[in-house]
């Protein structure tokens, strides 16, 4: 009578097997499902954006799902099986390299995307904030990041949440140096949420000065000083007490600030 058991440690290259065949099979399926996906896109500006940012990778999305098919099947048969080590020295690094090339999908599918927007705004003739858009690129990478990290740690039970819980002190001494960067990127957020004044405005400062908006950056905005033409740097995070005032006002109160100087 045959041991089931030894038949299967003897041969771990069965699921492998089994996981290439199923792929190949799969392969035909996944590229009709691909196209009939792109041609019954509901609207046409879905299609333009899926055109436009993932239609360029089509192929790099075609393998990943063949990757991923395969490191499913692996994963599957080596939790109904764990008494196969071999499958799992197969699985993990097959899972990494699924993971990276996600990853690496995620970053081109993302800098692509800001790359258009930032394209568009600039045709459209709109004023755009440039440091803002990096954080907002990087948030949207980092979170994208992260998603993958959890989902490989947990399919391969490894406690992600620990460690950063480890690392969680580490950044509270962090942000405690940065304090004063923190403020004045906050200021900046404030400002770009509230919008109390745009470029080529005239602003007054708590100060008594007086002068126009040149930029507006994540941590600190730039000011012409009226009457004497000088730039100033000012933070973020002084600039919540600054007043909008009026251009044609602008003569009276730069005659003023000269003769007090």
């Amino acid at each position: 009578m045959l041991n089931f058991e030894k038949i299967l440690i003897n041969w771990p290259i069965i699921p492998v097997g089994l996981a290439i065949v199923l792929v190949i099979v799969a392969l035909p399926q996944i590229l009709r499902l691909l196209v009939i996906f792109r041609e019954n896109i509901a609207t046409s500006e879905t299609q333009k954006i899926y055109q436009r940012i993932i239609n360029p990778d089509q192929a790099l999305l075609q393998s990943i799902i063949l990757l991923l098919l395969a490191d499913i099947i692996l994963l599957v048969t080596h939790r109904l099986v764990p008494k196969l080590q071999s499958i799992n020295i197969i699985e993990f690094p097959v899972g990494l390299s699924v993971s990276l090339v996600i990853g690496w999908l995620g970053y081109r599918l993302v800098e692509r995307f800001f790359k258009i927007y930032l394209t568009e705004i600039t045709q459209n003739g709109q004023k755009l904030n440039s440091d803002l858009l990096i954080v907002a690129k990087g948030l949207t990478f980092f979170l994208f990041l992260f998603i993958i990290i959890t989902i490989f740690s947990q399919a391969h039970e490894i406690n992600i949440f620990g460690l950063i819980a480890s690392l969680g002190i580490s950044g509270v001494a962090i942000a405690f140096a940065a304090q004063k960067t923190l403020e004045q990127l906050l200021g900046g957020i404030v400002l770009y949420l509230d919008r109390p004044f745009m470029v080529s405005d005239y602003i007054g400062l708590p100060d008594g000065t007086f002068g126009k908006v040149e930029s507006i950056g994540l941590c600190s905005t730039k000011i012409r000083i009226s009457g004497k033409g000088t730039l100033m740097v000012v933070p973020n995070n002084y600039l919540g007490f600054a007043e909008k005032v009026s251009p044609k006002f602008m003569p009276l109160l730069t005659k003023n600030f000269l003769t007090n100087q």
